[in-house]
């Protein structure tokens, strides 16, 4: 039966590594047709929709394997709680025998058993922390995949924006032309020359309909370049939007933050806000399971 489990969590783990190296080989890269120069902004709009389809193929092949994870990871504690049981009982009838049985070998036997059980529970410990891992970087990927179609939407927005000529708020600064180019540097990892043009839009007068934005998308880089007590600042700084679409955003992604820096009083404590504040946003459930496994 030890060989059993063995065998399993060598599966186990080389499942991981394989779904992590597919996931690196299946990376798409939306650099190519964001600077596509003989394609009009609606055909890059439905090229990126194409590209983040099989992205999402990808997330739903991913959270099947996961399910399957899942399952062996019940199975195995199950195995791991009878056989524990087994060992237990068998230490309690050698106790009973002790006054009979005198010796070194009777002493050795105990610490065996009892060495064979610590031994079991360091390989339960162990699958808990490689499932929690494997749910954490799915959340990762599932945020990369919202930012990407937020980033998409964002962009068919500007668009009708730049072609009925509204929110020029300044006669030399066209604000929705200037949001493009920075978005687009942004999706393009241009980080440094975005973030420089997020800034100085708003340093001069950008509309509230797309400061928030610029402030999330601040913040954004800083989390994408592991800088994440920057990230953090940044991320709290859009909640001073009052009318803001992206605070839900902004606080969940604040989470992961304070997990990155191994805070997990804050993460859960953070997490508490999307349940008692935004009940109806689309990261309530994975709040919530993030804060299941914190505890």
């Amino acid at each position: 039966m030890l060989k059993t489990i063995t065998l399993i969590i060598f599966y186990i783990f080389l499942f991981s590594c394989s779904a992590s190296s597919n996931s690196e080989d299946n990376n798409i890269d939306f650099s190519d047709v964001l600077n596509s120069q003989n394609m009009t902004d609606s055909e890059k709009i439905i090229e990126l929709k194409v590209q983040l389809s099989k992205q999402e193929d990808q997330i739903i092949k991913l959270n099947t394997d996961l399910v399957n994870m899942s399952f062996s990871f019940d199975s195995l504690k199950t195995s791991n709680d009878s056989i524990k049981f087994y060992f237990k009982s068998q230490i309690d009838s050698l106790q009973i025998e002790q006054t009979m049985l005198v010796g070194p070998e009777f002493s050795n036997n105990i610490i065996k058993l009892y060495n064979k059980v610590n031994i079991l529970e360091d390989r339960a410990f162990f699958m808990d922390s490689l499932y929690f891992e494997l749910v954490t970087d799915m959340v990762l990927i599932e945020n990369k995949i919202s930012s990407m179609i937020g980033s998409i939407e964002e962009i068919e927005i500007i668009n009708d924006n730049l072609n009925n000529n509204i929110y020029k708020d300044s006669i030399t600064i066209d604000y929705n032309y200037e949001y493009k180019i920075a978005h687009q540097m942004y999706m393009t990892a241009n980080y440094d020359s975005s973030i420089e043009k997020f800034e100085f839009l708003l340093n001069n007068g950008v509309s509230d309909k797309l400061a928030d934005n610029c402030q999330f998308w601040i913040a954004q880089i800083f989390f994408i370049k592991n800088d994440y007590k920057r990230a953090i600042e940044e991320f709290n700084a859009v909640l001073n939007y009052n009318n803001s679409n992206k605070k839900s955003d902004a606080i969940y992604k604040t989470g992961l933050c304070y997990i990155k820096i191994n805070n997990n009083n804050k993460a859960i404590e953070t997490f508490e806000k999307i349940i008692n504040n935004y009940p109806k946003s689309k990261y309530y459930s994975k709040a919530n399971e993030f804060i299941l496994n914190l505890k």
